[in-house]
């Protein structure tokens, strides 16, 4: 069989007479191939050009190119990295930015009373804490509570109330990251004072959990004390509460 018969009877088994599930990419590859490249002249014959029989030289070729496809399929083009690429074990954990950051302290912060008001017989303040550190800090949680009059003198203790009124964190508490001079408000109610007149301006002290230290909050700027003393209204028992942090 001569080389151009032989060129023509090869591309005639890529094209036509391959098996159906070779793959398009293949095909188009070998269509692409000029007739000219195939017959050019070479300085040595391929060792496939031995003198066998026609028919045994096609069938062979007709093999090769069923073992190509079936290769094709299986193992799929070269992956690309970065192209559906998967880590072999999960990345290491990286703490959190809140990880990093330790809870506030008594110390990293100033309180201020923003006003008094009365309600059905108690006395509320709103109260403003601020991060006065250069670092940012955590609030959460509780803290012990006091109405403490100019002298220094408890006039109520949330800590008399029993566990409830002890500093505390519980699980489902908010954390609030403060970052410097960034600011939390809250509420805190007291009501049946019974005892002696206190001594003005009225400070609330917050003690805080896992010995964060005690932080007092002052009256702010011409905010009066005239109204922070509650009425009494009996024997029930002096009680002060705060309502939660919030921005």
């Amino acid at each position: 069989m001569s080389d151009e018969r032989f060129d023509q009877d090869l591309r005639s088994v890529l094209m036509d007479d391959a098996p159906r599930d070779l793959p398009d990419a293949l095909r188009r590859r070998v269509a692409a191939i000029p007739a000219t490249q195939m017959i050019a002249t070479r300085p040595f014959r391929p060792i496939w050009r031995v003198p066998v029989s026609g028919a045994l030289r096609l069938a062979g070729l007709a093999a090769l190119v069923a073992v190509l496809a079936v290769g094709f399929w299986r193992f799929g083009p070269a992956s690309q990295p970065g192209v559906g690429f998967e880590p072999s074990g999960s990345p290491s954990a990286v703490p959190s930015a809140s990880a990093l950051v330790s809870a506030c302290r008594a110390t990293d912060l100033h309180a201020q009373i923003l006003g008094w008001g009365g309600a059905a017989g108690s006395r509320i303040a709103d109260v403003e804490v601020t991060n006065a550190t250069s670092r940012p800090c955590l609030m959460q949680g509780t803290p012990g509570l006091e109405l403490v009059d100019a002298g220094g003198r408890v006039m109520i203790d949330s800590m008399t109330a029993g566990s409830a009124g002890q500093p505390h964190v519980a699980p489902a508490d908010p954390k609030f990251e403060l970052a410097p001079g960034g600011r939390l408000r809250t509420q805190v109610a007291a009501s049946n004072y019974c005892g002696a007149a206190p001594a003005t301006p009225i400070d609330i002290a917050f003690t805080l959990p896992a010995d964060g230290g005690r932080l007092l909050a002052v009256p702010g700027p011409g905010v009066s004390s005239a109204e922070a003393t509650p009425p009494c209204l009996g024997s029930t028992g002096a009680q002060i509460a705060m309502n939660g942090w919030r921005r």
